[in-house]
């Protein structure tokens, strides 16, 4: 009973080490950016790599249409499926003095029109119609923001609308908008969405760029490292940025937030996620350390020809590390089945976790390397069992039969003797 309740005891304390983030050593003083708050993280496995403030409370503004569009996103299946601009879409846009993609009541577009303007011009009323169709109001669209938050782990941050003007009960953290950026990648329509430069509305009545790149562009700017951004500004939020990077080939989310352009150093949230991306660049590098079909080590086969199958991992493993990082630093933690005979080559076999420094870098599947058939003893005892089992239950049957056959004629010969 006690050696069950360490291994229960030791079970639960590696499922909470596994499901708790580990922060980075805040290591903003080594870069020097305008925002007040950054974070770079690894778009595979979430690994922090800049960390300035990253879980401290910001606000976002409109990268708050990050989680707008995601969440209406896996409520919408068809993209080209036309809706109908309303009055409620449109109305306290300007008075708010939020962007506009400029839709007018009354008019037709798609829904991969109205995330496109949500995205590109960053207009509030395509963010509100989006949650009118959706959900049928803003509050319960919302709502279901705050849901997915709640679902993807994420503690600090509320949200109260779905455009990101300024409300105090509105905020969120670098981190958790990382997370959030993150978890979006995910779908093959957001990444079309966030990655657009510019685009033509269907019905041909508005062009929008994605103003933030256009006017780095304008200036001569190289902002080819950036492949998808949302920018936001308000006067509480300063100007915010969450963006897709590609850094040597490896794809990379920063955020930064309360950026401020100042004499000398103009697009200052581009700027700053320019230089974490040169940092990362120079400081990391992804490296193999695993290949697929590597062999990583072996399990026991009960019943078998033999008493161990080889467990091969699935996929190559390739992760970022610091330029200097320590091959000791790097921990395996396999979880690996056992078998009883008969085994299938590529069985699963169970999972490979990869650690640096007690961070997890990710999780990989394992299988069998060959088969392993069943050993003759098991299958001489098998074809002895199907012979005698029958053969047991067939005697005992006639047994039970022959009982009641007997108790039959023991009854009627004492029915006989009463009647005599």
């Amino acid at each position: 009973m006690i050696k069950k309740l360490i291994t229960l005891g030791l079970s639960l304390f590696t499922f909470i080490a596994t499901m708790t983030p580990i922060y980075a050593v805040d290591n903003s003083a080594s870069v020097d950016i305008s925002g007040e708050y950054g974070i770079v993280i690894d778009q595979d496995n979430g690994q922090i790599l800049y960390n300035k403030k990253a879980k401290e409370k910001m606000y976002p503004a409109s990268i708050t249409k990050i989680l707008t569009c995601i969440v209406a996103l896996e409520m919408v299946d068809d993209l080209d499926k036309q809706v109908t601009i309303t009055d409620s879409d449109v109305e306290t846009v300007w008075e708010t003095g939020a962007s506009a993609a400029n839709f007018t009541p009354g008019e037709v577009v798609t829904y991969r029109d109205v995330f496109m303007g949500a995205m590109l011009p960053s207009g509030a009323d395509a963010c509100r119609a989006l949650a009118n169709n959706t959900c049928g109001s803003q509050e319960k669209f919302v709502d279901k923001m705050n849901d997915l938050v709640k679902k993807l782990g994420l503690k600090d941050s509320h949200f109260v609308n779905t455009t990101g003007i300024h409300d105090p009960n509105h905020y969120t953290t670098a981190y958790d908008m990382a997370k959030i950026t993150q978890y979006a990648l995910q779908n093959e329509k957001f990444v079309e969405i966030f990655t657009r430069y510019q685009y033509n509305a269907s019905n041909g009545l508005h062009q929008w760029v994605k103003k933030v790149l256009y006017t780095c562009k304008r200036d001569h700017m190289n902002v080819s490292m950036i492949e998808g951004c949302k920018s936001g500004y308000t006067s509480d939020a300063q100007h915010t940025l969450s963006s897709m990077i590609n850094v040597n080939n490896h794809h990379y989310i920063c955020v930064v937030g309360y950026s401020k352009n100042k004499d000398g150093y103009n697009h200052c949230t581009v700027n700053d996620t320019i230089t974490l991306g040169n940092y990362v660049g120079s400081h990391y590098k992804e490296v193999n350390l695993l290949q697929s079909g590597n062999e990583v080590t072996k399990s026991s086969v009960s019943d078998g020809e033999k008493n161990k199958v080889a467990i091969k991992i699935d996929q190559d493993i390739n992760v970022v590390l610091p330029n200097d990082y320590n091959e000791k630093d790097i921990e395996y933690k396999q979880k690996v089945k056992t078998f009883t005979a008969p085994v299938k080559k590529d069985q699963n076999a169970g999972k490979l976790d990869v650690y640096y420094k007690e961070n997890k870098l990710g999780s990989y599947t394992l299988s069998t390397v060959n088969n392993v058939a069943e050993s003759e003893s098991v299958i001489m005892f098998r074809k002895i069992k199907n012979i005698v089992v029958p053969c047991v239950i067939t005697l005992f049957i006639c047994i039970v039969v022959l009982l009641i056959v007997r108790q039959f004629i023991i009854k009627r010969r004492r029915r006989r003797r009463r009647r005599r």
